[in-house]
C-alpha cells in the first residue's frame, strides 16, 4: 500500500499509529513497526527523551494496548533533578547541559513512572519547546551551589523545582484513567512496561565483547554500562528486532554532510562505503569523527534504489522538518560507522547473542 503525504498528515492529525509499507523517495519500506506519529523536540537538546519515549509507545502497541501519548517533559523535569544531584556530588566534574542518552529516561521510569502528555504537555514559547534559558538558569543555579561548600549538600535541591515549574510545569501526582486515579508508577505499570527489560547496547574494541562497561561519552553523565557487541552483530540485533515485532532506539553521530535530513537519507561518502569494520569504528571513535550528537527512533526497514538494507527511521524534528514527514533513511553503511549505541529490548537480542551476553 502506498501511503503519500497527505495520509501522514491525516494519521499525524488523527493521532494514529503509522502502520504504513510505502516508497518513499528512492527507498522502498519493508517492515514497518506500530509507532505513533512524527513530533517536535523544538529548540531543546532532548532529543534523548523524545526518541525513547517514542520507543516505549510503540511498547504499549506491541503489548496490545491502545496508543497513548506520553509526556516526554516529566521526563526532562526529572532528568534535571537527577543530573543536578550528580553534578554536585562529583563536585562538578561532569557534563550538565541539555544532553542525555536514552537510559536517563528508563531510570526516570523506574524511579519515579510516567505520564500521558495529555496531563502534563510542558510549556511552549509560540507553540514550540525552547529551553535555551532553562538550560542556562539551571547551569548558572547547579554552578552557584557547587561553590557553596558551607550550605553544600547533594539532595537539597527543592529549589530547583520552581525553576523546573516555570519553564516545564508543576508535576502531576496522579494520572485520572476510566478505572480510577493512579500514581505515575502505576501507570506504568498498568501497560506492564518494566525499565529493567530494556538494555542499551554498542560496539567498541577498547573493551571486551559481551561484557558491560561505562562507555565513555560526554551525555553518559550517570556513567551508565552498556553492552559490547561486535558491530555484526550488534546490526543484527537491529534487523532481528525489526523484523520481530520490536523498534530500536538509536544514538549516533548526525554532524556528517551526508546525514541529509532534509532529503530523508543519511549515508557515507563514496569513499567509506563496503569498507566499514570494526577497526574503523573504534579509529573514528578515538579521532571524534564519530561522536555522539543525536537520538532517534528506528520503526523500520528499507531498501534503497541498489537493493541495500537500510534502517526508517522517526526523527523527531517535526513532521514538517522535510517533504518525508519527519522521516529518514539510515543506509546500513553509515548505522555500520556512525552507530554510538542503541536500546533494545531483551527479548528482541537473539538467543545465540544473548547468550553470550549472559542475560
Amino acid at each position: 500500500m502506498k501511503i503519500s503525504l497527505i495520509v501522514l498528515f491525516v494519521l499525524s492529525f488523527l493521532n494514529l499509529p503509522v502502520r504504513a509499507q510505502t516508497n518513499a523517495g528512492n527507498f522502498t519500506l519493508q517492515t514497518v513497526v506500530d509507532h505513533t506519529p512524527v513530533i517536535s523536540q523544538g529548540s531543546t537538546g532532548t532529543c534523548w527523551s523524545f526518541s525513547v519515549a517514542s520507543f516505549l509507545e510503540s511498547e504499549i502497541i506491541r503489548k496490545g494496548y491502545p496508543e497513548t501519548d506520553l509526556s516526554e517533559m516529566f521526563f526532562v523535569y526529572h532528568t534535571y533533578l537527577n543530573k543536578a544531584k550528580r553534578y554536585l556530588l562529583y563536585h562538578g566534574n561532569i557534563n550538565f547541559g541539555q544532553g542525555g542518552q536514552a537510559h536517563d529516561v528508563t531510570d526516570v521510569l523506574r524511579e519515579y513512572g510516567m505520564v500521558p502528555e495529555s496531563i502534563f504537555p510542558g510549556k511552549k514559547v509560540d507553540g514550540r519547546f525552547n529551553h535555551r534559558e532553562l538550560s542556562r538558569e539551571m547551569q548558572t543555579k547547579v554552578g552557584e551551589r557547587n561553590k557553596n561548600r558551607k550550605d553544600f549538600h547533594a539532595e537539597r535541591i527543592d529549589d530547583f523545582h520552581s525553576l523546573l515549574e516555570e519553564h516545564i510545569g508543576e508535576l502531576p501526582k496522579q494520572v485520572k484513567t476510566g478505572k480510577g486515579r493512579l500514581t505515575p508508577a502505576e501507570f506504568r505499570d498498568k501497560f506492564g512496561i518494566d525499565p529493567d527489560d530494556f538494555v542499551e547496547l554498542t560496539s567498541y574494541t577498547h573493551h571486551p565483547f559481551y561484557q558491560p562497561f561505562v562507555l565513555e561519552i560526554p551525555d553518559n553523565w550517570s556513567h551508565a554500562l552498556y553492552y559490547n557487541l561486535p558491530i555484526d552483530e550488534l546490526v543484527q540485533v537491529m534487523v532481528h528486532a525489526l523484523e520481530n515485532g520490536f523498534t530500536v532506539c538509536w544514538d549516533g553521530d548526525n554532524s556528517e554532510k551526508t546525514f541529509d535530513h532534509g532529503n530523508g537519507v543519511a549515508f557515507l561518502p563514496e569513499k567509506q562505503q563496503g569498507k566499514v569494520d570494526q577497526a574503523l569504528r573504534q579509529e573514528t571513535f578515538y579521532n571524534r569523527a564519530t561522536t555522539d550528537d543525536h537520538l532517534m527512533h528506528i520503526v523500520g526497514l528499507s531498501k534503497n534504489e541498489e537493493g541495500q538494507t537500510c534502517f526508517y527511521t522517526k526523527n523527531s524534528w517535526g513532521a514538517d522538518s522535510n517533504d518525508f514527514g519527519g522521516y529518514l533513511h539510515l543506509t546500513e553503511d553509515y548505522v555500520r560507522l556512525k552507530t554510538i549505541a542503541i536500546m533494545v529490548h531483551k527479548e528482541a537480542i537473539p538467543e545465540s547473542i544473548r547468550q553470550k551476553m549472559k542475560l
